[in-house]
């Protein structure tokens, strides 16, 4: 079997914690000490090998999916990772995964699974992907429905049909149901949730693009008979920048003719909001979830989560306090689905939190925004062993850079010196320079930013090993 795991979500309903640069697939929310998207590598390992083992995601989370792949196994190698250059939603990102696939393989199964999901009995799991197995083997998509405990309006439902030897034939989708109607779906014991979990052969799945979405499947595979299928980043980037954005339930499932569905019970949350976080977790006697750094006196059935410094409550219940380095969420837990709204409206006053932590990853390192006010702000800079910066200039402030760790080799205008431990430098606005680690530890600076205007967008790249060359 072969497996692809969908790595390229958002969860927006998570922020602070979640944000666009940093999504719920990298974090630790579920039971273990690990990220979901090692927790959906986990669940699926037993049966796949990690060669055959495929991770799609965002080439703007690069660096982070690319550490974590690389983090889980020795048997990883960076094809196995395939970066996105723009979001299209999960049919092309589905067909670019199975495009790949040697031709001498489409008759096997493949998997495909989102990486943001919580599953907490992995063993019964992998049994009904088992399971499942039997029924792509008749030439069938098969989808994996969650059994339901409640009448949730935010899932799709799928109805079934004929039954099978193994689950059911699929008789209908619904996407997101009004409250009355979702309540009738559970009483007729006839529904399950869609929970973004699919099998079947490749061979079925290609033949399935090529009937219901031509445009796609022909993008992909413009000699399809033949089984060719391009794959250089210039060609994929092309492909992104014509296709229409579509997901896989649209456009193959729910005009798919053999479809079957195998009910699954097995402890799964999509995570989408801060109440199913609370829902999960584990609780003191007062119906309180607490992680992190907290105090809780006279309270009840609320969510604290503290990253780093004391939240202290008295009295409170049925509240949702999420504080970050640089950001505090405090609303009803009850409307914890109202975050998103929140987000949307960072995003469109330009407010960098929607985005970014305090901490933000670049393909050489990371910085964190350790003070800021008008006029300056301070950074601590770490550039990873062998690493280095753009060749770069800024037009409205300067920069003075301090060693705390490590070896740095700085350019400035057409001189290059080398600074160690307690060392520094000043860069005056508008003059060329770059910073690069020669060792092999990371190197650490402090750098002091002067001037009227400190954005990140206050950048000119004339030399850049991550193709960032602004034209």
């Amino acid at each position: 079997m072969i497996a692809i795991i969908l790595a390229g979500g958002t969860g927006t309903r998570l922020w602070p914690l979640s944000r666009t640069m940093s999504p719920k697939q990298f974090l630790n929310l579920g039971s273990e000490n690990e990220s979901l998207l090692f927790e959906t590598y986990q669940r699926i390992s037993p049966i796949v090998s990690d060669s055959d083992i495929y991770f799609i995601g965002s080439k703007d989370h690069e660096q982070e999916l690319t550490k974590q792949v690389l983090q889980m196994s020795a048997g990883f190698s960076e094809e196995n990772i395939l970066l996105e250059p723009r979001s299209r939603n999960t049919a092309p990102a589905i067909l670019w995964g199975l495009s790949i696939i040697p031709k001498d393989r489409w008759e096997e199964n493949i998997v495909i699974l989102p990486a943001d999901h919580l599953i907490q009995q992995g063993e019964k799991f992998v049994d009904y992907i088992k399971k499942g197995e039997r029924l792509a083997q008749q030439n069938r998509i098969v989808t994996f429905g969650i059994t339901p405990d409640r009448p949730d309006t935010g899932f799709g439902y799928i109805e079934f049909g004929k039954e099978l030897d193994v689950g059911y034939e699929v008789s209908k989708f619904t996407e997101k149901p009004n409250l009355a109607t979702a309540e009738q779906y559970i009483s007729s014991g006839q529904y399950v949730w869609n929970a973004g979990i699919f099998m079947a052969s490749i061979q079925c799945l290609i033949d399935s693009y090529k009937k219901h979405c031509p445009n796609i499947a022909e993008a992909f595979f413009p000699n399809i008979e033949e089984r060719e299928a391009p794959n250089t980043k210039e060609t994929i980037a092309s492909i992104y920048d014509r296709i229409e954005s579509d997901s896989f339930d649209y456009a193959i499932l729910e005009k798919a003719e053999k479809i079957a569905v195998v009910p699954i019970d097995v402890g799964w949350n999509d995570l989408g909001s801060w109440e199913s976080i609370y829902q999960i977790s584990p609780k003191d006697s007062n119906g309180n979830v607490q992680r992190g750094n907290t105090l809780l006196q006279g309270c009840s059935n609320s969510l604290v989560f503290s990253k780093k410094r004391l939240i202290a409550c008295v009295g409170l219940n049925n509240l949702l306090i999420v504080d970050t380095e640089d950001a505090l969420l405090v609303c009803d837990l009850s409307q914890s689905q109202e975050v998103k709204q929140l987000v949307d409206t960072l995003k469109a006053q330009k407010r960098e939190e929607y985005q970014f932590h305090s901490t933000v990853n670049r393909p050489w390192g990371s910085y964190s925004v350790l003070y800021e006010s008008p006029g300056f702000k301070i950074k601590l800079i770490t550039v990873q062993a062998q690493k280095r910066i753009s060749l770069q200039r800024h037009y409205h402030r300067n920069e003075h850079w301090v060693v705390v760790t490590g070896t740095a080799e700085v350019t400035r205008g057409e001189k290059t010196s080398f600074l160690t431990e307690n060392e520094s430098t000043y860069i005056p606005k508008t003059e060329i320079h770059r910073l690069r680690n020669p060792g092999k530890s990371s190197l650490e600076i402090i750098e002091v930013q002067q001037g009227d205007y400190l954005e990140e967008d206050d950048i000119e790249r004339f030399d850049d090993d991550y193709g960032r060359i602004d034209s």
